[in-house]
């Protein structure tokens, strides 16, 4: 029984560690925009926000220290005539390089091509790769009509204002999330700032994790309470957690955001389990023979008890195994991990390896 269930038994364990740690808190706030507004003769552009986020995935041509500038615009009619507006009207310097536009992760993000009549305005994102911490201008020259050469708008924007920095700093926090939950969920240890990163009270969190974690233990294995007590099946899940925290690792990275989600590149050096299921064969063939006269209840008892040690014992793998997971930012950008997507699973299954 032990050879066969041991594996499965230790994966859906921990899906449902992980399922209890779904549950932070969310509240709203309230964020101030500062505009910035000029006009040409025959439009009103509005700078809404300005921030840095991340090249999309699929964005094969930046360098890794470079970054994506996003620009919230509205553009609003003041001629007469209809206007025709679309992303490449606008045009950003660093200096006097002209910067490459870029899409989003989500292009439905990014300003889209539309005409719109007078009086009325649409609003939209431009992104552009640049260097941090840079000055940059945003150039808008409206589409011309007849002979006529619209007048152009320049916009000053300082990379180095801090409340534009304050969003490349935040950029990896999703990344602190998700290592934050391991640390306390599969690893037994304290994250200062995981209650500041993801939202959830950690002593609740961690109280439903070892909760469920018990509940899941049974109920994949098939067996009663009558075999793992509570006693031992707080064994058991410290036993995992002392484990994973000494021979298993994990290395997290943001690899892209799109609004309010976030895929993060976990690179996990998980614990070498080839050995666990013999392991625990061997103990229980050596219980019996000295035991001859005992019980299954017995044996399956003394099996548990020795399952934290062996696996405790287990050692690091040979080779790490990447994985991407997604994270969703609540209202106060807060990072939670999205078990509803099927790559959290895919994060659990890579810290064993059989």
């Amino acid at each position: 029984m032990f050879q066969k269930k041991t594996y499965a038994v230790f994966l859906i364990l921990l899906l449902m560690m992980f399922t209890a740690a779904c549950s932070g808190s969310k509240t709203s706030a309230e964020k101030k925009e500062s505009e910035t507004e000029k006009s040409s003769d025959i439009a009103q552009v509005k700078i809404k926000d300005v921030s840095y986020t991340l090249p999309s995935k699929y964005d094969k041509s930046t360098s890794d220290d470079q970054l994506v500038l996003k620009v919230n615009v509205a553009v609003k009619n003041t001629g007469k005539d209809p206007l025709n507006v679309d992303s490449m009207d606008f045009t950003l310097y660093q200096g006097d390089t002209k910067m490459s536009d870029t899409d989003p992760e989500d292009y439905s993000e990014k300003l889209q091509g539309s005409t719109i009549n007078a009086d009325k305005s649409v609003e939209g994102n431009l992104f552009f790769v640049v260097d941090k911490g840079k000055q940059y201008e945003l150039n808008y020259t409206p589409e011309s009509y007849g002979d006529k050469k619209p007048k152009s708008v320049t916009f000053k924007i300082d990379g180095k204002d801090k409340k534009i920095l304050a969003t490349a700093d935040k950029l990896q926090d999703s990344a602190k999330a998700l290592s934050a939950y391991v640390d306390v969920l599969l690893f037994g240890k304290d994250n200062a700032d995981f209650e500041k990163i993801t939202g959830a009270n950690k002593n609740e969190i961690v109280n439903d994790f070892n909760e469920s974690a018990k509940d899941g233990y049974l109920s994949a294995s098939g067996l009663s309470s009558t075999y793992a007590d509570s006693k031992a099946l707080d064994n058991i899940v410290n036993g995992i957690k002392e484990g994973l925290s000494k021979n298993s690792s994990i290395q997290a990275k943001t690899t892209s955001i799109s609004k309010d989600e976030a895929i993060v590149e976990a690179t996990v050096k998980p614990v070498d389990a080839s050995s666990l299921s013999d392991r625990i064969e061997d103990k229980v063939k050596d219980y019996y023979s000295k035991n001859s006269s005992a019980s299954y209840e017995e044996a399956v008892k003394y099996a548990l008890q020795v399952y934290p040690e062996e696996f405790k014992k287990l050692g690091p793998a040979s080779s790490e195994k990447t994985v991407e997971v997604k994270m969703k930012k609540n209202d106060i950008d807060q990072w939670q991990l999205d078990m509803d997507d099927y790559r959290a699973a895919e994060l659990v299954e890579a810290f064993i390896k059989e």
